[in-house]
Protein backbone atom coordinates (compact mmCIF):
# COMPACT_ATOMS: atom_id res chain seq x y z
CA UNK A 1 0.00 0.00 0.00
CA UNK A 2 1.33 3.25 -0.90
CA UNK A 3 1.37 6.14 2.38
CA UNK A 4 -0.33 8.96 2.38
CA UNK A 5 1.24 12.01 0.31
CA UNK A 6 1.34 16.00 1.05
CA UNK A 7 1.35 18.34 -1.88
CA UNK A 8 1.96 21.91 -1.69
CA UNK A 9 1.52 23.63 -4.81
CA UNK A 10 3.37 27.17 -5.38
CA UNK A 11 4.52 29.61 -8.08
CA UNK A 12 8.07 30.31 -8.13
CA UNK A 13 9.64 33.60 -8.65
CA UNK A 14 12.63 33.23 -11.37
CA UNK A 15 15.99 33.11 -9.66
CA UNK A 16 16.98 37.00 -9.34
CA UNK A 17 13.49 37.59 -6.76
CA UNK A 18 14.31 34.40 -4.80
CA UNK A 19 18.22 35.73 -4.31
CA UNK A 20 16.82 39.05 -2.86
CA UNK A 21 13.94 37.59 -0.68
CA UNK A 22 16.60 35.36 0.55
CA UNK A 23 19.20 38.90 1.08
CA UNK A 24 15.76 40.06 3.21
CA UNK A 25 15.50 37.13 5.21
CA UNK A 26 19.09 37.29 6.03
CA UNK A 27 19.07 40.42 6.88
CA UNK A 28 16.47 40.13 9.40
CA UNK A 29 18.47 37.12 10.94
CA UNK A 30 21.03 39.67 11.54
CA UNK A 31 18.55 41.57 13.11
CA UNK A 32 16.11 39.11 15.38
CA UNK A 33 18.82 36.19 15.02
CA UNK A 34 17.35 32.68 13.98
CA UNK A 35 14.00 32.28 12.86
CA UNK A 36 11.91 29.04 11.38
CA UNK A 37 12.00 29.13 7.46
CA UNK A 38 15.07 31.64 7.47
CA UNK A 39 16.65 29.12 4.63
CA UNK A 40 13.02 28.70 2.95
CA UNK A 41 12.98 29.39 -0.80
CA UNK A 42 10.72 32.07 -2.38
CA UNK A 43 7.61 31.37 -3.58
CA UNK A 44 3.88 31.75 -4.30
CA UNK A 45 1.91 29.19 -1.91
CA UNK A 46 -1.49 28.44 -3.99
CA UNK A 47 -2.70 25.18 -1.64
CA UNK A 48 -1.48 22.93 0.87
CA UNK A 49 -3.13 19.46 0.22
CA UNK A 50 -2.45 17.24 3.15
CA UNK A 51 -2.09 13.50 3.84
CA UNK A 52 -3.40 12.50 0.21
CA UNK A 53 -3.77 9.08 -1.21
CA UNK A 54 -1.42 8.90 -4.25
CA UNK A 55 -3.81 7.13 -6.55
CA UNK A 56 -7.05 9.92 -5.49
CA UNK A 57 -4.65 13.11 -5.88
CA UNK A 58 -2.32 12.06 -9.22
CA UNK A 59 -5.35 11.63 -11.63
CA UNK A 60 -7.22 14.63 -10.17
CA UNK A 61 -3.69 16.37 -10.78
CA UNK A 62 -4.03 15.52 -14.46
CA UNK A 63 -7.12 17.18 -15.11
CA UNK A 64 -5.86 20.07 -13.30
CA UNK A 65 -2.90 20.10 -15.54
CA UNK A 66 -5.88 19.79 -18.54
CA UNK A 67 -7.55 22.97 -17.22
CA UNK A 68 -4.12 24.58 -16.45
CA UNK A 69 -3.04 24.69 -19.90
CA UNK A 70 -5.87 26.46 -21.31
CA UNK A 71 -5.27 29.84 -18.15
CA UNK A 72 -2.80 32.16 -19.87
CA UNK A 73 0.34 33.02 -17.92
CA UNK A 74 0.48 36.61 -15.89
CA UNK A 75 2.46 38.86 -15.32
CA UNK A 76 2.51 39.56 -11.15
CA UNK A 77 3.89 42.76 -9.79
CA UNK A 78 5.95 42.67 -6.28
CA UNK A 79 5.03 45.98 -4.26
CA UNK A 80 6.61 46.55 -1.07
CA UNK A 81 5.59 44.96 2.59
CA UNK A 82 2.73 44.15 4.51
CA UNK A 83 1.89 42.10 7.13
CA UNK A 84 -0.33 39.00 9.02
CA UNK A 85 -1.32 39.56 12.60
CA UNK A 86 -1.56 36.29 14.51
CA UNK A 87 -3.95 36.93 17.41
CA UNK A 88 -1.71 38.66 19.87
CA UNK A 89 1.04 36.53 19.46
CA UNK A 90 2.82 36.73 16.08
CA UNK A 91 3.16 38.07 12.98
CA UNK A 92 4.10 37.33 9.02
CA UNK A 93 5.78 39.99 6.85
CA UNK A 94 5.67 38.96 3.27
CA UNK A 95 6.37 40.75 -0.19
CA UNK A 96 2.55 41.93 -1.47
CA UNK A 97 1.66 40.43 -5.05
CA UNK A 98 -0.28 43.77 -5.91
CA UNK A 99 -3.41 43.10 -6.33
CA UNK A 100 -4.19 44.75 -10.05
CA UNK A 101 -7.81 44.19 -11.15
CA UNK A 102 -6.29 41.64 -13.52
CA UNK A 103 -4.27 39.32 -11.50
CA UNK A 104 -7.37 39.30 -8.78
CA UNK A 105 -9.09 37.78 -11.61
CA UNK A 106 -6.31 35.09 -12.98
CA UNK A 107 -5.83 33.87 -9.06
CA UNK A 108 -9.85 33.40 -8.83
CA UNK A 109 -9.84 31.25 -12.19
CA UNK A 110 -6.66 29.60 -11.12
CA UNK A 111 -8.61 28.15 -8.22
CA UNK A 112 -11.97 27.62 -10.00
CA UNK A 113 -9.60 25.49 -12.32
CA UNK A 114 -7.61 23.58 -9.54
CA UNK A 115 -11.15 22.98 -8.13
CA UNK A 116 -9.90 24.29 -4.65
CA UNK A 117 -11.38 26.91 -2.18
CA UNK A 118 -9.42 28.73 -0.09
CA UNK A 119 -10.44 31.67 2.04
CA UNK A 120 -8.93 34.80 2.54
CA UNK A 121 -6.46 34.33 -0.01
CA UNK A 122 -3.93 36.36 -0.27
CA UNK A 123 -1.05 35.98 -2.78
CA UNK A 124 2.16 36.63 -1.25
CA UNK A 125 5.80 35.75 -0.39
CA UNK A 126 6.51 34.94 2.92
CA UNK A 127 9.85 36.97 4.36
CA UNK A 128 9.53 35.76 8.13
CA UNK A 129 6.62 33.95 9.39
CA UNK A 130 5.00 34.26 12.46
CA UNK A 131 7.78 35.98 14.92
CA UNK A 132 7.07 37.20 17.78
CA UNK A 133 5.60 40.99 18.89
CA UNK A 134 8.78 41.90 20.04
CA UNK A 135 10.71 40.93 16.70
CA UNK A 136 8.09 42.18 14.41
CA UNK A 137 8.26 45.56 16.55
CA UNK A 138 12.12 45.53 15.57
CA UNK A 139 11.94 44.88 11.82
CA UNK A 140 8.87 46.32 10.68
CA UNK A 141 10.25 49.75 10.85
CA UNK A 142 13.12 48.33 8.16
CA UNK A 143 10.21 47.05 5.84
CA UNK A 144 8.10 49.94 5.95
CA UNK A 145 10.59 52.20 4.59
CA UNK A 146 11.69 49.44 2.22
CA UNK A 147 10.76 49.77 -1.50
CA UNK A 148 10.76 46.62 -3.06
CA UNK A 149 9.04 46.45 -6.53
CA UNK A 150 9.62 43.84 -9.18
CA UNK A 151 7.50 42.48 -12.03
CA UNK A 152 7.65 38.61 -13.47
CA UNK A 153 5.86 36.21 -15.37
CA UNK A 154 4.33 33.46 -13.61
CA UNK A 155 4.25 30.44 -16.38
CA UNK A 156 3.68 27.10 -14.43
CA UNK A 157 2.39 25.98 -11.21
CA UNK A 158 5.00 23.69 -9.04
CA UNK A 159 3.59 21.06 -7.43
CA UNK A 160 6.12 19.17 -4.72
CA UNK A 161 5.56 16.47 -2.66
CA UNK A 162 6.53 14.30 0.42
CA UNK A 163 5.50 11.68 2.26
CA UNK A 164 3.08 12.74 5.00
CA UNK A 165 4.39 10.53 7.96
CA UNK A 166 7.92 10.51 7.26
CA UNK A 167 10.34 12.33 9.46
CA UNK A 168 12.67 14.84 8.48
CA UNK A 169 11.34 14.58 5.00
CA UNK A 170 12.07 17.44 2.37
CA UNK A 171 9.91 18.84 -0.14
CA UNK A 172 10.21 17.02 -3.68
CA UNK A 173 9.72 18.61 -7.19
CA UNK A 174 6.33 15.95 -8.28
CA UNK A 175 5.41 17.65 -11.49
CA UNK A 176 5.29 21.34 -13.14
CA UNK A 177 1.97 22.23 -14.50
CA UNK A 178 2.44 24.91 -17.49
CA UNK A 179 -0.12 27.77 -18.17
CA UNK A 180 -0.86 28.24 -21.58
CA UNK A 181 -1.17 25.85 -24.41
CA UNK A 182 2.32 24.16 -24.73
CA UNK A 183 3.59 21.24 -26.57
CA UNK A 184 4.65 18.60 -24.83
CA UNK A 185 7.00 15.84 -25.75
CA UNK A 186 5.83 12.52 -26.09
Amino acid sequence: MLSYQDYLMIISPPDTIKKQVSRYKRASANVIGKFKGMYSIAHITITHQQRCKPYHAQPAILRMEQKLAGMHPVELHIKGFNFFKHGATGFTIYAVIEPAGLNQNWFKLLKKQMGIKVKNFVPHITIVKNIPVSDFNKLWPYFEKSDLSETFKAESLTILHRDTFAEYVEWRVYKELFFGNRLTAF
